[in-house]
């Protein structure tokens, strides 16, 4: 999907024009993850926090191992009053959110209704990082000490119904047309933009500082990404996404002018005009 759009992109730059591919794309972007938000929001609603039934499980020595089969399934909805009835226990799924200390870890989702499904098993080992210089990086300000010897808590215990296979294809199709928005405009025309954009005495240093705060972007979005699916949901997460593509949209439909058939330096000669005007 990406290859292919960026082809799309390439062949209508120069005819659209940029700030056209641009605006198209940003706009295709924020009605794709709206769409997969509010997918993954009507699965989240359809969930319960077995913590506490979870927590009384652990160990003496601060393990848990749970296999999650139907029988478990019902007990934990039982523990939980699972008055309406919304998830079956034929069908349900577990993901447990957990920590010990500073450290936080999540284990992967796993079906009541799979039998090969091996059991979740909870250890220091599997969240509590083995030396400082990987603590550093999960936790920079967390005390890997104190960790080593913290009890196990159990953040959440969510346990849903399993979606449908309809559900899963409306959620595949959304991240495609956001795959294939974003390549055809800002995949194509946003380094080509902000070439011409920026005057000619300042473009290289320009361009690196764009480069720099891009990849810092990136890298934070990255970093934040599955500590805040774990707190917020994945929904909060498209949300966010499309909130931030929402300014990207208002800074391309209303402050981008179109430099599409213009040199350089008539590109120059309009923003100078501008602030010429403005200082005036």
């Amino acid at each position: 999907m990406n290859f292919l759009l960026t082809i799309v992109g390439m062949a209508l730059v120069d005819r659209k024009g940029r700030r056209f591919l641009l605006i198209l794309g940003t706009s295709g972007i924020i009605v794709s993850l709206v769409g997969v938000g509010i997918l993954f929001l009507r699965t989240e609603t359809v969930s319960l926090d077995a913590r506490s039934p979870v927590q009384a499980m652990i160990t003496p020595s601060q393990e848990l191992t749970l296999r999650f089969d139907r029988e478990e399934a019902g007990r934990l909805l039982a523990a939980h009053s699972n008055t309406d009835k919304r998830i079956d226990a034929n069908r349900a799924s577990l993901a447990i959110i957990y920590s010990y200390g500073d450290f936080t870890a999540a284990t992967t989702f796993v079906r009541s209704d799979d039998p090969a499904a091996r059991p979740i098993e909870i250890t220091r080992a599997s969240c509590v990082p083995a030396n400082k210089v990987l603590a550093f990086f999960k936790n920079p300000l967390g005390n890997l000490e104190a960790a080593q010897s913290a009890p196990l808590k159990i953040k959440k215990a969510l346990v849903g119904q399993v979606p449908s296979a309809r559900h899963g294809c409306l959620v595949a199709l959304g991240l495609f047309l956001f795959m294939g928005f974003f390549a055809m405009g800002p995949g194509v025309c946003v380094w080509l933009a902000l070439s011409e954009l920026m005057p000619t005495r300042i473009r290289s240093n320009g361009m690196s500082i764009a480069l720099v705060i891009n990849q810092l972007v990136s890298t934070t979005l990255s970093g934040i990404f599955l500590p805040f699916v774990s707190k917020h949901g994945y929904s909060s997460i498209f949300f966010l996404f499309a909130g931030f593509t929402v300014v990207y949209f208002i800074v391309a439909a209303f402050f981008l002018p179109e430099t599409k058939g213009k040199t350089l330096e008539e590109i120059e000669a309009h923003f100078e005009g501008k602030a010429a005007s403005i200082a005036g």
